[in-house]
């Protein structure tokens, strides 16, 4: 059985080799988009990300930091567009990786809570982190510390949505080739599923406006009919 935790199994990731099959796809891998529920192709991922750039309203030149950045896939795709980016992450060996990856970022060792005000940027994002948070204190936190540091937007994507947690969960189950193979390979590694009403009003209570929730809109992403997407702007 498990018998460790979603931050002992994170902080223990690293990447050798950035180059095979491509810097993306091993970023991509590293992030743990690495399984059959959870893959899709580059450039959905490259048009998801410029399209989340483009709603957010950054662009080359604007600063963009990443909570719970990984290996750096978010920050890889905004880096190539011109945008100054820069983040933090639980796992040393990602976040060297994202250094390697991204020559021009500036990357911290850390916890998603502890995110600094300053220096501001002028969005702030999370993706697929949210997912592995110990309670919905710990993502309330993160939440403010996010709008603190952002002057212009916050985006908080990839979120398991609570009303589809019963089909989530049994499509784990099957993806893991069933109850047994999944107890096995997950016992104790809980996600943590969020209510969109909640999202909407946790953004507004840290001084978000123009706050809304959308289904997950990667493409191919087996994932994304169980998730959901939340963001806002700064006043």
């Amino acid at each position: 059985m498990n018998d460790r935790s979603w931050s002992q199994i994170w902080s223990e990731r690293a990447v050798a080799d950035l180059s095979q099959p491509s810097v993306l796809s091993t970023l991509l891998r590293a992030n743990g988009y690495d399984n059959a529920q959870s893959r899709f192709s580059e450039q959905a991922w490259r048009s998801y990300i410029l399209g989340w750039a483009a709603r957010l309203g950054v662009d080359s030149g604007d600063t963009v930091f990443e909570v719970g950045c990984g290996a750096g896939a978010v920050l890889y795709v905004l880096a190539e567009a011109g945008l100054s980016v820069s983040g933090i992450d639980l796992s040393p060996g990602l976040i060297d990786a994202a250094a390697r990856a991204i020559p021009s970022g500036t990357f911290t060792v850390g916890e998603a809570r502890d995110v600094a005000s300053h220096p501001k940027v002028d969005a702030c994002l999370a993706s697929g982190v949210f997912i592995y948070f110990p309670s919905l204190e710990y993502a309330r936190s993160v939440a403010a510390a996010m709008a603190a540091k952002a002057t212009r937007a916050v985006a908080i994507l990839d979120l398991p949505d609570l009303a589809k947690r019963d089909d989530s969960e049994a499509f784990r189950v099957d993806m893991a080739g069933g109850s047994e193979a999944y107890r096995e390979r997950y016992s104790g590694l809980e996600h943590l599923y969020f209510d969109r009403a909640f999202m909407v009003d946790l953004l507004e209570e840290c001084g978000l406006v123009d706050v809304g929730c959308a289904d997950q809109d990667l493409a191919g992403y087996p994932n994304g009919k169980y998730r959901f997407n939340c963001w806002g702007f700064k006043r």
